[in-house]
């Protein structure tokens, strides 16, 4: 395996669709070299002082562009080592890992050449006991954008051998040997990806959530070309804005599908069967995914300012909606209004993504 590494010392850690930035599945373990050892800053000491005295301060290994046997992708990996669960973070279209790092607010810039992990992403992964992993998605050719093989769009790659064999090195590396849960969240088409396991192979990971990210058209149950059919439907969460600028959701909110603003039929990064379509998450949450998961109907959601939380299946599902208002809030983008976005998905309702997102799939 090929591996580069930064380590960050600590005491405490774009569906081209969306330019927001920012198979088999052997046994391939991706570890850390032997000695290398992560340094403590006792100027953070306070973040450590909930646990025992006579325990040695948290720390957090972040090591970067790590690969495993048999695939392109690169991994940076962001390891409290006292980690008890673990996200693997899929980026949007044409985005990149070091991205959607910094958007979640785990990452301190938006550069490829720093890994400083955040003052507020410090806290965040050790007060959580959560690790953090972000691959890098494919391109086919120099000129496409990275993304995911989701039905959506193509990578020109294996990306299901990819994330099952990055499961099983997880399972495997000593760095990681306290974390019993590993969820899969995705960003726009990210977390179309992460619908496409739902459907066809949840059982890989124990939860999956999705942030402007609904499924590709091809999962719709309903006749598609791969219809949804999950063997145990695993706890999901899906967060979007009324106002989307990349997926159209504005004046569509009761369509059964939205339409990719950025599709191209001329690039074979975009999957023509469907020819940019996605399912409405809405539509397709009261109406499919409630009955596929417990064979009721989705409850009455509650309102809170710009934000409506549908919880379903004893809390199996949540979905939550972020209006726009005066302008604020709704749109695609996570961290930065750039290029079609106007504003972001959260605004400033104060909805932290990662913690909302973590939040569900932890009590699962």
């Amino acid at each position: 395996m090929t591996q580069k590494r930064s380590f960050v010392p600590l005491a405490v850690a774009a569906l081209a669709l969306c330019h927001c930035n920012s198979g088999s599945s052997a046994n391939h373990d991706a570890t850390f070299h032997d000695g290398e050892t992560p340094l403590t800053d006792g100027g953070l000491a306070d973040s450590t002082a909930t646990h025992d005295a006579d325990l040695p301060p948290v720390t957090v290994v972040v090591s970067s562009d790590q690969t495993i046997a048999g695939h392109p992708h690169t991994i940076d990996y962001y390891i409290p080592s006292n980690a008890t669960k673990a996200i693997v973070f899929l980026h949007g279209g044409g985005g990149s890992k070091e991205g959607f790092a910094y958007n979640l607010d785990i990452k301190s810039s938006n550069a490829s050449s720093s890994y400083e992990v955040s003052t507020d992403g410090k806290s965040w992964l050790i007060d959580q006991k959560v690790a953090a992993i972000f691959p890098q998605g494919q391109k086919i050719g120099v000129l496409k954008p990275s993304t995911w093989s989701n039905y959506l769009m193509d990578s020109g790659v294996d990306d299901v051998g990819f994330l099952k064999d990055l499961v099983t090195s997880m399972k495997s590396n000593p760095s990681l040997s306290n974390v019993k849960k590993i969820y899969l969240v995705g960003h726009s088409n990210g977390g179309v990806m992460a619908n496409r396991f739902w459907c066809e192979s949840p059982t890989t990971f124990d939860g999956y959530g999705a942030l402007a990210g609904p499924p590709a058209a091809e999962l719709d149950p309903s006749g598609s070309a791969h219809p949804c059919n999950p063997a145990v439907a695993k706890p999901y969460i899906a967060i979007f804005g009324d106002h989307d600028s990349q997926l159209q959701t504005a004046g569509n909110m009761a369509a059964n599908t939205w339409t990719v603003i950025s599709y191209n039929a001329d690039s074979n990064a975009w999957s023509t069967t469907n020819a940019g379509e996605v399912l409405n998450e809405l539509v397709y949450y009261t109406d499919k995914r409630v009955n596929m998961t417990c064979g009721g109907s989705a409850a009455q959601p509650i309102t809170s300012g710009q934000l409506t939380t549908y919880s379903d299946c004893a809390n199996t599902l949540e979905l939550i909606i972020v209006a726009q208002v005066g302008g604020d809030a709704g749109d695609h983008c996570l961290r930065t209004a750039v290029s079609t976005c106007i504003t972001t998905l959260a605004g400033n309702t104060g909805l932290d993504y990662k913690t909302a997102v973590f939040d569900f799939l932890k009590q699962h």
